[in-house]
């Protein structure tokens, strides 16, 4: 059994810890996006009871309900992360290598400010073209 690091109960929590979640979302997404079964439904389960088993090895129940939602929130913000355009690799890559987990509202912030860049990228050059066509 490897040893994996929870995701609950300290202040702090390390880069490879995170890695091991946004790892266990990733997974989860690969065994139930496709909408087909690579093998036998006996392999499919067996896959899903393996993820659930990691998953509740890094985030186990909290002990308060606040917590709870702290955690859960995390994990979302992780889903999200997986779900990014490659466009945004490097921002994923940022937040996946930050010391400290940021919170949901910190993910949103820093999603909503690279993409105003990337729009307002976009329309200069939109801008630039259609000057040179006129």
């Amino acid at each position: 059994m490897r040893h994996v690091q929870r995701f609950g109960n300290k202040k702090n929590y390390y880069t490879p810890m995170i890695h091991n979640v946004f790892m266990v979302c990733q997974n989860l997404l690969t065994v139930v996006a496709p909408k087909h079964l690579d093998g036998t439904m006996v392999e499919y389960l067996d896959k899903l009871h393996a993820l659930l088993h990691d998953f509740n090895e890094l985030l186990p129940p909290a002990p308060t309900p606040s917590q709870e939602l702290e955690q859960r929130s995390k994990f979302f913000m992780l889903l999200g992360l997986h779900g990014l355009p490659d466009d945004y690799s490097h921002v994923r890559g940022q937040i996946l290598g930050s010391p400290i987990v940021p919170n949901f509202t910190s993910i949103c912030s820093t999603l909503l400010r690279v993409s105003g860049k990337h729009t307002t990228n976009i329309m200069s050059h939109v801008d630039d073209s259609s000057t040179l066509v006129s």
